[in-house]
């Protein structure tokens, strides 16, 4: 594990480096809902075993998978309180992929609950 431990730039302490490991994260977590959603429309469409719903399913538990191990390495080097602010903004990529991947709306509301949440962790990042 230590060469990816270097690979994301953990050798020396730097609350940057985290911020931004934290943010990939969350896109490879947020990830994780686009290819769900369209293995749960692939099932309702082919049924369970067919080979595109299996396919989606599988790299749905490898991204859960990557996302788990890099975590870990995460916590070791920030405050878990801080880490779990960070995944608030899970909820902007989600919004993100809603609006590229499947075309739906976003509100206004939408809107300002992710700037609150984002303002929440800017905040918190900044104190820590």
């Amino acid at each position: 594990m230590k060469w990816l431990r270097k690979l994301l730039g953990f050798t020396e302490k730097s609350n940057v480096k985290v911020f931004i490991v934290l943010q990939v994260l969350n896109v490879i977590f947020s990830l994780n809902s686009v290819f769900l959603k369209s293995a749960s429309v692939s099932w309702k469409l082919n049924g369970l075993f067919a080979f595109k719903t299996l396919m989606l399913l599988g790299i749905s538990v490898g991204i859960l998978a990557v996302y788990a191990v890099i975590w870990q390495m995460v916590l070791m080097h920030v405050k878990l309180v801080v880490a779990y602010l960070s995944k608030g903004l899970v909820i902007f990529w989600g919004l993100l992929w809603s609006v590229l991947f499947y075309n739906e709306q976003i509100t206004w509301i939408n809107i300002l609950g992710v700037s609150l949440i984002f303002l929440g962790t800017l905040m918190v990042n900044e104190y820590e």
